[in-house]
């Protein structure tokens, strides 16, 4: 079995803020918040009117646009 290594993408989620919109596959999402799946990957809450749902940092980062804040710049801890 692999080996997870939550933290980076712990990290990168912290470029979406609670309340912040996200063009996911092509759609509007509002983030709700972030948890952490059973399988220990980080993971958001994402909701666009009555549907909502979790999702897997591997599969968000995979759906959603390129924002002009690059990812890795958010890994990055603060100076």
């Amino acid at each position: 079995m692999e080996k997870i290594d939550p933290l980076p993408d712990h990290l990168k989620l912290r470029c979406f803020a609670i309340g912040q919109q996200v063009e996911f596959r092509g759609k509007p999402y509002t983030v709700l918040g972030r948890t952490t799946l059973a399988t220990g990957e980080p993971a958001l809450v994402l909701q666009a009117g009555e549907e909502q749902f979790v999702i897997g940092a591997s599969q968000f980062f995979a759906g959603i646009k390129e924002t002009t804040k690059s990812l890795d710049d958010c890994a990055r801890p603060p100076n």
